[in-house]
């Protein structure tokens, strides 16, 4: 007598009068079925014996991956950068390049806002939502995010913020996990023969990163008591009477390698007479790996990819609004080994 035949899942479906895609879907945990069915379908397949086939599951899981879904619809992404500036849209190119490919994989259209600001809110909602667009990034740099000076619709959209601190935190967030970055940049300069290590950014910037450089140079000497903990040079703007500053310190402390989130440093230090990186490193928290600085090459590709991952699924499973508890994502950097680092 041969064997009887295993249940399908074209079987599960036929027994419930459901396309087999929906069968599918169900048993996947699709968030576009119900809870019902998604029952419905647990209870028939375990009583029909149908068992899932590991090796078809995982050549459908590759297929569904690398096909490119139908049209889903448009998403926003505002960011402070200024794209009329050419040193802001090179930065910003990190992020939109990646995050369009990713958009277009996931069968969405991206649409751009820039230089946006916080009062322009409002204007920005009410357009969004007249075009049927149910879900925006915010990329932020410039200010921590206050939701109080973002007079948004919230309730209207799903939204996942980058870039600078949430104060106090609110919303979805996709960042570069600055404490394991700063702990791999510090190991790295360490490794380099660099002993007298010191921060040296603009104080409204290292703000807004929720003072990310200070807190983790503190935490590094704390665990490598035998380097010297030197107090960070925060400064006001990039002016000669910084440049003078900034040279003061450096002699004060002996510091041979400074560590930064601010472009024009290299320019500041050599205005005060100090070349890079002969006479002192320059490291920066995060670099563009097209260039020859040194330092932290934050994977913007994969943070940009993972925002648009983010807000697509949060639209899919309809959580719209500010969540009740925020989710935060960290993305780990790599190193960039450029120019303004020498051994010693």
């Amino acid at each position: 007598m041969l064997p009887k035949p295993s249940c399908t899942l074209r079987d599960v479906a036929v027994h419930l009068g459901l396309s087999a895609s929906t069968v599918s879907r169900a048993l996947r945990n699709d968030p576009r079925i119900t809870d019902t069915v998604k029952k419905s379908v647990a209870r028939a397949a375990a009583r029909l014996g149908y068992r899932r086939d590991p090796k078809l599951s995982q050549l459908m899981s590759h297929v569904r991956a690398t096909k490119q879904r139908a049209y889903q619809g448009t998403l926003a992404w505002l960011t402070d950068h200024d794209l009329s500036l050419p040193q802001e849209a090179r930065a910003h190119a990190l992020y939109w390049d990646p995050a369009v490919r990713r958009a277009e994989e996931l069968g969405y259209k991206l649409e751009c806002h820039s230089a946006v600001q916080p009062d322009q809110a409002g204007r920005i909602s009410r357009r969004l939502h007249a075009a049927g667009i149910q879900g925006f990034v915010i990329q932020q740099f410039k200010s921590s995010f206050q939701l109080s000076d973002w007079a948004f619709n919230w309730s209207k959209f799903a939204v996942v913020h980058s870039g600078s601190m949430q104060s106090p935190a609110t919303l979805d967030s996709v960042d570069g996990d600055d404490t394991a970055n700063c702990g791999t940049l510090f190991d790295e300069l360490v490794g380099l023969g660099y002993r007298r290590i010191g921060i040296c950014t603009l104080a409204d910037i290292e703000q807004a990163m929720n003072w990310s450089l200070s807190a983790a140079q503190r935490r590094f000497v704390l665990s490598h008591p035998a380097l010297t903990d030197i107090p960070a040079c925060l400064l006001p703007d990039l002016s000669p009477a910084s440049g003078r500053q900034m040279a003061r310190w450096i002699k004060k402390h002996r510091v041979d390698c400074m560590v930064s989130q601010v472009r024009g440093m290299k320019e500041l230090a050599e205005s005060a007479g100090l070349r890079v990186p002969q006479d002192i490193g320059l490291a920066w928290q995060g670099v563009n790996p097209h260039h020859q600085n040194t330092g932290i090459w934050q994977r913007e590709d994969i943070i940009a990819a993972t925002l648009i991952e983010t807000l697509a699924a949060a639209i899919e499973q309809g959580r719209k609004g500010l969540p009740a508890v925020p989710r935060l994502t960290l993305i780990q950097g790599t190193w960039h080994a450029g120019a303004t680092c020498a051994a010693r």
